[in-house]
Order: structure tokens, then sequence, then C-alpha cells
């Protein structure tokens, strides 16, 4: 059974790549065989990813809402825009969650010119990142090769000033074929959402529960994006906003009430994972 992806291809229905996400999502096992047996009958030649993903989020979040939120953690990273600025602000919170001193939006200098970074990390015994936060908005969105050039040309700017420097390029979707393989070629850093290979972003996005606020489904997109406006872009970060502050925002109380306790679920996690280098 064929389906279309988002970028226009066509590819084989993986049943065991469904039931792996919803695994990472923490669903339990009898709902997951559930629902991938559902959508084995379900799905007919040339239903698109979206249409998959909608009918499983559905599924799911009749026995599962926090699974569910979890599930569709991908998507909620594409409602982080229309600007990349949340998506930088949300990197700088990520890095931080994993020992980073961060800035967020500033100038350095290189060798030969100074350069605008998304977010600029310092801690000890790493190099210094200097990182290009590429965000895109719909889920057929790719970082191409030139990207990765005019990244790694910074680098070496970068580098040539304060060795301690890197150049990083981090994506929220994923890499063209030829800006993998560039990347690979000269030896720059780069993740996107499942690149590299079990080191990508939603890993560590998941060993830590930083789920962003779009992942909360109660949460109204306006007062979500009121709240992406002033940086606060983490679930987390409700769980310590005060009724004052969240009726600012057009929350009631109740609500308010309702969705601290949903972010609480949804950002608990068992460990505290490994550290991104």
């Amino acid at each position: 059974m064929h389906i279309l992806k988002s970028d226009g291809r066509q590819v084989a229905f993986d049943g065991e790549r469904l039931t792996r996400s919803l695994r990472r999502a923490k669903i339990d096992d009898a709902t997951v065989k559930d629902a991938v047996e559902h959508m084995t009958k379900m799905i007919r030649p040339g239903s698109s990813t979206q249409q998959i993903h909608d009918r499983v989020l559905h599924f799911i979040a009749q026995r599962d809402s926090i699974g569910a939120a979890r599930y569709n953690l991908k998507h909620a990273m594409l409602q982080l825009g229309p600007t990349g600025f949340p998506f930088e602000m949300y990197l700088g919170k990520l890095m931080e969650a994993y020992g980073w001193s961060v800035q967020v939006g500033v100038t350095i200098p290189g060798m030969c010119i100074e350069h605008e970074v998304d977010v600029y990390g310092k801690r000890e015994g790493s190099k210094n990142r200097a990182v290009e936060a590429k965000y895109h908005n719909t889920a057929g969105g790719r970082t191409d090769v030139k990207v990765t050039l005019y990244v790694y040309a910074r680098h070496l700017d970068l580098e040539k000033r304060d060795p301690n420097c890197r150049g990083v390029l981090i994506t929220n979707t994923e890499f063209t074929h030829d800006a993998i393989l560039y990347g690979e070629c000269v030896g720059m850093k780069m993740k996107a959402w499942n690149y590299p290979q079990d080191e990508g972003l939603a890993k560590y996005i998941e060993q830590k529960g930083l789920y962003p606020i779009t992942t909360l489904p109660q949460l109204p997109r306006r007062t979500a994006a009121n709240l992406l406006h002033d940086g606060i872009v983490l679930s987390s970060q409700l769980c310590h906003l005060s009724r004052e502050d969240a009726r600012a925002y057009g929350l009631q109380d109740d609500a308010f009430d309702r969705l601290q306790q949903e972010a609480t679920r949804l950002c608990t996690v068992d460990g505290h994972g490994s550290s991104p280098s």
C-alpha cells in the first residue's frame, strides 16, 4: 500500500514506523497495537501522510490525551511560526536544559565580518556553538544545500577568529540529500528532526519532555501566538504562570487550571537523557 508524503513522493505504508512513533510518545502497547491495526484497515492507496497522522491522532486522543499530544510533537513544532523567532527561543531553552548558557539573536565577530547568530551557546568542556536555526512551518519544507554552504562559510570565519567556536545548523524538519552529503563531507554539525539517526532534534526534545506550548490542544491559537511573542515557548513554562498572568492572556481561571494540569502531565519524563554535543 503506497501513501503520499508531504513532499509529493509515494512510499509504502510502514506499520513498524508508526509503531515506533507511538511508542516514543509513551503510549501503552495495547493502544499502539489497536491504532496500527485500525490504520492498516483504514488507509487507501494515495492517502496522504497528513491524513494518516490526523486519523491516528484522533484515534489516540480518545484513549490517551497526553499520549496524543506527545505524538503530535512534530506538527506542533510547525505551529511555532510563522516567523522563525519562537523556534530560536525554543532552541535556546532546549540547549539550556542540556547545560548550555545561551544568548538568542546576537552578533558575533568573525575574522572578516560580523555575523548575526540565532543562538549562541557556551558550556564548560565543549566548543562554543553558533547556531543557525532554520525554521519551516510546513511538513514538506526542507533545508537545502545553499543553507549548509553559507552556514559552513560562517563557521570558517568565526573559527578563524575564535578556534573554540563551531557553527551548527538545526532545522525542525529535514535536510535535502545534497545538504546532508555536503555537511558530512566537510564535517559540519547538523541536526534535523530525525537526523543524525537516533540523534535528531526529536530525541533531545522527548528525553527532556520539553514540549512546545503548541502541543497542548486546548490552548487557543491566538493565546498561543501571544505567549510565543512574549517568549513563553515551553509547556512547562505555563506551570509557572500565575492566574493573574493567565487572565492577561485571556485565559479564565478554570481553563487555566486544566491547562496547567495537562502541561504538568505532558512534561513529566522518566529520566534526564544524555547531553547533545
